[in-house]
């Protein structure tokens, strides 16, 4: 793990995901847990930062773990990714830490971008040992423009960490999609704690990847973004 310039809260074990809840356990593999989320209510643009940084560290030591990345470009990306993040704009969504890696790190092009980061994707999944689903048509889901209504906190979450609630009932669960698993999964959790602040249980959640282009577009219909 490199040195983050941004400080970090020491990752706790996630335990292990029971029949009735979506919540997932950590990959193991020498890496330490999954990112979890700090706790707040509603989380400032610091404290998402900090989970975003968490999130790609973690990434690129898993893509390292399983061979898509060197050694020396899993500390080469993940310091130049700490850097973006501590000098991101504030009110701007955070660039994943999967796309950071395709156009910034590898400085590879828009053409081969949906069918490399779609592959990448899956190989995260495969490696955390969670049962994700992969949805290459979350973009058909419809918009719960009610529920970020209802939740305003909850609609930033999303927003800035680029991870849109695709599938909601009332607050008794949710479902989220990202590129990246772990963000997904970091995200659901910030939904979950200020669900379960407003109406005093935890909803139970279910996390979803999908390609980069249902992705983009779902953003765009979430938050014009």
């Amino acid at each position: 793990m490199s040195h983050a310039t941004i400080p970090k809260n020491q990752a706790t074990p996630a335990t292990s995901p029971t029949p009735q809840s979506s919540a997932h356990h950590a990959p193991q593999g020498g890496t330490g847990s999954e990112p979890a989320p700090e706790p707040s209510r509603i989380p400032t643009t610091d404290l998402l930062r900090r989970q975003m940084a968490h999130c790609g560290e973690y990434t690129f030591q898993a893509l390292n773990k399983i061979g898509k990345l060197s050694v020396e470009d899993t500390g080469r990306i993940t310091q130049q990714y700490l850097k973006y993040l501590n000098t991101a704009e504030k009110g701007r969504p955070f660039m994943d830490a999967l796309l950071f890696l395709y156009f910034e790190g590898w400085k590879r092009p828009e053409l081969d971008a949906r069918d490399t980061i779609v592959r990448l994707t899956k190989s995260l999944t495969t490696y955390s040992k969670t049962k994700i689903t992969h949805l290459a048509f979350a973009h058909q889901t419809d918009t719960p423009i009610e529920f970020y209504n209802s939740f305003p906190a909850i609609s930033e979450i999303s927003r800035l960490l680029g991870t849109p609630v695709i599938q909601v009932n009332e607050k008794d669960f949710f479902t989220v999609t990202c590129i990246n698993p772990f963000t997904a999964t970091a995200t659901a959790r910030l939904i979950s704690n200020e669900i379960q602040h407003e109406v005093g249980r935890k909803p139970f959640f279910f996390i979803t990847t999908t390609d980069m282009n249902a992705w983009k577009y779902l953003l765009g219909r979430h938050f014009g973004a």
